[in-house]
């Protein structure tokens, strides 16, 4: 079972349009190398395995290897783009699996393993997976998502009310 983007009034899925068991759309996003090498500027980083490709290799490494930090702000951009805007992102736990070059295409994808809904908190945990354009497991993130809680009497507790 997969989730159809346009649910949401923007395309972004609501709590109410996710369900268990579910995977959400997928994401492709490019190591852009000019764009990573700008981050890196930005961070000044100083972990040459993150910019001098002989000193990767010279590690037996393939090519420079991207940061783990870099691509970790992926995932949060993902679920972002793909869930409704008052959802917010209470917990990440992520593991790197193997390592991510520059130049290559990351594909996440995302399970809904668990929804809940119980006394006034609405969330749901994501199984998150990121592979390599080889179809290796780089990172893997387990994301819980908070909604707020349901509309009563179609007045949110979020909204305030005027007499």
């Amino acid at each position: 079972m997969s989730h159809d983007r346009r649910a949401g009034r923007d395309g972004r899925l609501g709590f109410s349009e996710i369900s268990e068991g579910a995977s959400l759309p997928e994401c492709r996003i490019r190591m852009d190398p000019e764009r990573y090498g700008a981050y890196n500027r930005l961070v000044d980083e100083i972990n040459p395995l993150h910019f001098d490709r002989d000193f990767a290799r010279a590690l037996g490494f393939e090519d420079i290897v991207v940061a783990g930090i870099y691509s970790f702000s992926f995932i949060p951009g993902m679920i972002e783009s793909l869930l409704e805007e008052s959802a917010r992102i209470r917990s990440i736990e992520i593991v790197f699996r193997s390592p991510l070059y520059i130049g290559e295409t990351i594909v996440q994808r995302a399970l809904v393993k668990r929804k809940v809904e119980a006394e006034g908190t609405r969330w749901v945990e994501l199984k998150v997976s990121v592979e390599d354009t080889r179809g290796r497991t780089t990172t893997e993130a387990s994301v819980t998502v908070e909604f707020p809680p349901a509309c009563r009497d179609g007045i949110s507790p979020l909204t305030s009310v005027s007499p």
